[in-house]
């Protein structure tokens, strides 16, 4: 029989253990919201923040630039309006306008005022409803119409369908190659050929579902295997357009909110298998020799970084629920014992 007095003590340890494991948790959670806010990414949601950026408005969209860079403010800004409109015509939107609140743009003039407000070193982002380019990267035959349409489609679609269904439910592949086909130019769609003949492999359409998919291929073959993801993905939905006709991609990218079976629904509007029509792609290309016959789908490998950086995502999500969770039940049970 065990010792009441002994057991008593093991439950006071117990319960003065807990509240302080719980109480560094939160304060180190809070630690990383103040440093996400004032020192990341965050601080475009406030750009109050930035005090060395000026910033010009057209009464609906706005643009944050650094230094004397007026005229090229003033460029981004006209061409917003125009990106927005060759978005609307190009998803046959009519009925609504996810534009209508307006559209917020950062333009920075080096990669280190880029990577301070977006934490990658890519040449455009479309992060927490804000859209942040890169200028430096924006060189030789990518525009910046290029640039702003691309990043401008990615808000575009997670206006239209929800931040988060358009993570879990929209595929990447589909998003990724729809604003590649948009640019007036696409550098890794016109060579991808000449990727192939050096490295002919590609990661199948169907396994680039989910952004840490898409962020795994990126990484893949030291960084050599994104240009023929970008350029695949775009040829891929040019295909869909040239032979099932726009109204068939317009018909699937409206019916992926909240859809759990995405890859199926691909099969209801194009009759036939997501790998199947990438499949008889790949033997349009072969045949018209803009990629080699030895071509083949390789398998997408787990990468520990991207499954890190996104347990840190979900983290910092989930972490406030669970404690508004907790602190309602044990509100409710409180009041119960009373």
């Amino acid at each position: 029989m065990a010792d009441p007095i002994h057991k008593s003590k093991k439950e006071t340890k117990k319960k003065r253990t807990n509240p302080w494991t719980l109480r560094i948790i939160v304060i180190l959670f809070i630690w990383i919201l103040i440093y996400f806010f004032f020192a990341g990414p965050g601080r475009i949601l406030f750009p109050s923040l930035l005090i060395s950026y000026s910033s010009v408005s057209d009464n609906k969209n706005t643009v944050y630039f650094y230094g004397d860079r007026i005229e090229k403010a003033l460029d981004i800004l006209w061409l917003a309006s125009i990106t927005q409109d060759s978005i609307r015509q190009f998803s046959g939107d009519t009925t609504t306008d996810e534009f209508s609140s307006g559209v917020t743009i950062f333009f920075c003039e080096s990669p280190r005022q880029y990577f301070h407000l977006t934490w990658n070193k890519a040449m455009g982002s479309a992060i927490m409803g804000r859209i942040v380019l890169n200028e430096a990267l924006i060189t030789g035959n990518m525009s910046q119409y290029s640039a702003i349409i691309h990043e401008m489609y990615h808000l575009y679609i997670t206006r239209k369908h929800g931040y988060l269904p358009s993570i879990l439910f929209y595929p990447k592949w589909f998003e990724e190659g729809c604003a590649t086909m948009l640019q007036d130019y696409s550098i890794p769609a016109n060579n991808l050929g000449n990727y192939l003949q050096k490295q002919p492999t590609l990661v199948t359409v169907t396994s680039l579902e989910h952004p840490w998919n898409w962020q795994t291929m990126v990484r893949m073959e030291d960084g050599k295997m994104a240009p023929k993801g970008y350029g695949q993905v775009c040829l891929f939905a040019r295909y869909l357009v040239d032979r099932y006709g726009i109204e068939k991609l317009r018909e699937y990218g409206s019916r992926l909110h909240w859809n759990l079976a995405p890859d199926r629904t691909f099969g209801q509007v194009f009759q036939t298998p997501l790998a199947k029509a990438e499949s008889q792609w790949l033997q349009t290309m072969v045949e018209a020799r803009e990629a080699p016959p030895e071509t083949a789908f390789i398998p997408l490998p787990f990468d520990f970084l991207i499954f890190l950086r996104w347990l840190f995502v979900v983290f910092v999500i989930l972490f406030p629920l669970f404690l508004l969770v907790r602190w309602i039940f044990r509100t409710i049970i409180h009041r119960r014992q009373r």
